[in-house]
């Protein structure tokens, strides 16, 4: 085709208005990312961001993974998007003579056209279904009221349709189908700059961006004992957007709108008022504004909901960080204004008795010398069994606590109890009290060091998490390795230690339930299972396991503090564990064995489950 001056003129007219009306949609929002300050190290680790970044964006592999029908369609309609970039460039060349495919390709030009034609119909393929999901399958749909989205369906099957149409032998139409063509790719960057389809540009960044682990809390790095007796003003926390960091601003920003984390979040599910996406997406509705988080972003009840679960985040395809909005403004509320905490009462109680059962420390060391207990030996014991505030101070939980003794008494394992314990700061710092938290990881890490504790094994997920992953980032002097009872259970079957012989459970159907530390935390899942397998048990898997898994609602605090809501979350997973049948439930924590021991006929912790079917060793 040929151009007239004045075509190429309007093209030029074109490309500048779309360029500015795109410039001046991002401006405000990219002023807002960047008056954030810096919260940690967000460029290290470059190879293995960028391997993210191929993994999760240009294969789609968590959208996909989340929803492999509708992450399919998705993936056809990126796909596409991604190999028509060089087409595209190519279009806008074509009136000032530059043949750029036909530069880069030679005679497999024509081939690259046809490749990209069934590249096309894919696309339409695509959108066309995610269209009918969106506006047709109201009751799935994530949001069916974006109507730019019903834009953005309509835009791409015009493109699709009329390049499509330029590869035809047809006469007449050829220059209005380029135009048209060319029209609606100018209009794509003003339009996606000013609704959710941001993410589109914004969603490679923020996953790049992305921390390492799930729940990869820091410190404050304050002196906190200093601090109370100061009379300085510092940030405690999230109080207000001021104190938003620039990657947790483009969180805000980058929110693709798909529900995803709202549909996996426990609160939300169990008919409360928490909801993830509306949150961040009220934390985009700050932008250019000032005032509180908490009333602003999140509401107080809200707040007070979230277990910590994690199952937000960890299912989020755009790499959004919602915990961090959650610990920030929890601490915020902990440490500055003490108002509408919904574990006040939990707090105290550590505090004052050091666990949160409101126990003298003596019923523990009673406890260890009526069961005989062995102590750590410094320089002689192997392993360290932590036994955590629920095996200390839980008189339900006291089975679970003499099946680990007779077990690792039966296997010959090295192993000891100190002699005082402090709790592991866990639910303190989930509940914002950074300054509880710190003052008891202290104590700990005191003990440990005097001790010279080298290897512990906690039956209890959360306090495994915080040894391995928080208390490094108290202090750098910490070298202690921590695994969850469940791994020293199958590496001592494994090993012969333990000789297990399948004994009957009358017929009676077993299920397992994630513990969400244990799962999508610390990524154990296989180990419980390969115990229970090793017993001779076939686990009924329940419909939401694995990463998948519906929290008990004992986080946060949530396995000891009354709650004030119509429906609580371990109704909802009692509810669930109900329905499959299951007789038996087996579980890998503590306070999840508390939270859902009513569920079934009966509930027992994975090392009871080791004991009954254990046999002595042979002579």
């Amino acid at each position: 085709m040929t151009f007239g001056g004045w075509e190429k003129a309007l093209l030029g007219v074109l490309l500048a208005v779309s360029l500015a009306l795109t410039l001046n949609e991002l401006a405000p929002k990219f002023r807002f990312i960047l008056a954030g300050h810096s919260d940690r190290a967000r460029t290290n680790h470059l190879g293995r961001r960028i391997a993210r970044v191929i993994v999760e964006v240009f294969l789609q592999w968590r959208v996909i993974k989340g929803r492999p029908i509708v992450g399919t369609l998705h993936a056809l309609v990126f796909f596409g998007f991604v190999l028509f970039a060089l087409e595209t460039t190519d279009h806008f060349l074509e009136p000032f003579h530059v043949p750029l495919l036909a530069f880069l390709f030679g005679s497999a030009e024509g081939a690259v056209k046809l490749f990209l034609a069934a590249v096309a119909v894919l696309v339409i393929i695509g959108i066309t279904g995610l269209f009918i999901r969106r506006f047709f399958m109201v009751a799935i749909s994530p949001d069916p009221k974006s109507w730019s989205s019903g834009l953005v369906a309509v835009m791409i099957v015009v493109l699709m349709a009329t390049y499509l149409y330029g590869l035809t032998e047809a006469t007449g139409l050829e220059k209005p189908n380029w135009w048209v063509h060319a029209v609606v790719i100018l209009a794509f960057p003003p339009l996606i700059t000013r609704s959710k389809h941001l993410h589109i540009l914004m969603a490679p960044i923020n996953v790049f961006f992305r921390r390492d682990r799930l729940g990869d809390y820091l410190p404050l790095n304050l002196d906190l004992d200093a601090l109370a007796e100061s009379e300085e003003e510092v940030t405690l926390g999230l109080e207000s957007m001021n104190d938003t960091p620039w990657k947790m601003r483009m969180d805000f920003v980058t929110c693709v709108e798909c529900k995803r984390c709202t549909e996996q979040c426990p609160a939300a599910i169990s008919g409360q008022e928490l909801s993830p996406m509306e949150f961040i997406l009220d934390g985009r509705g700050m932008i250019g504004k000032e005032g509180e988080v908490i009333g602003n972003v999140i509401s107080t009840t809200a707040l007070g909901q979230c277990t910590s679960c994690g199952a937000c985040e960890n299912v989020c395809p755009t790499g959004i960080e919602h915990l961090d909005v959650l610990i920030g403004a929890k601490r915020a509320q902990a440490l500055v204004s003490g108002r509408d905490m919904v574990a006040g009462e939990f707090l105290e109680t550590i505090e004052r008795h050091g666990n949160p059962f409101s126990e003298p420390a003596s019923a523990r060391r009673d406890l260890i010398e009526e069961l005989g207990i062995p102590l750590y030996r410094k320089g002689e014991t192997e392993y360290l069994l932590w036994m955590g505030c629920t095996w200390a101070y839980n008189q339900d939980a006291r089975t679970s606590l003499m099946a680990m003794i007779k077990v690792l008494e039966q296997a010959g394992v090295s192993y000891g109890v100190l002699q005082e314990e402090s709790c592991s700061g866990h639910h303190s710092r989930r509940q914002g009290e950074e300054l509880q938290f710190q003052t008891l990881a202290a104590e700990n890490i005191e003990r440990f060091t005097d001790q010279a504790v080298s290897k512990i094994v906690a039956p209890c997920p959360h306090c495994l998490h915080t040894f391995r992953r928080e208390y490094p980032t108290v202090t750098s002097d910490l070298s202690v390795e921590t695994i969850h009872h469940s791994e020293l259970l199958l590496e001592l079957i494994r090993d012969g230690k333990i000789n297990l012989e399948s004994k009957s459970m009358n017929g009676r159907k077993l299920t397992y339930h994630d513990p969400c530390y244990l799962g999508r935390y610390e990524d154990s899942y296989d180990e419980p299972r390969d115990v229970i397998r090793e017993a001779g048990f076939e686990i009924a898997e329940l419909p939401r396991n694995r990463e998948r898994s519906f929290c008990c609602g004992g986080g946060s605090a949530g396995f000891i503090r009354e709650q004030d809501v119509e429906f609580r979350v371990d109704q909802e997973r009692k509810r669930e564990i109900v329905d499959s049948g299951a007789e038996v439930l087996i579980t890998g924590c503590p306070e999840c064995k508390m939270m859902l021991d009513a569920a079934v006929d009966e509930t027992m912790d994975l090392v009871e489950l080791v004991e009954r079917t254990s046999r002595p060793n042979s002579p």
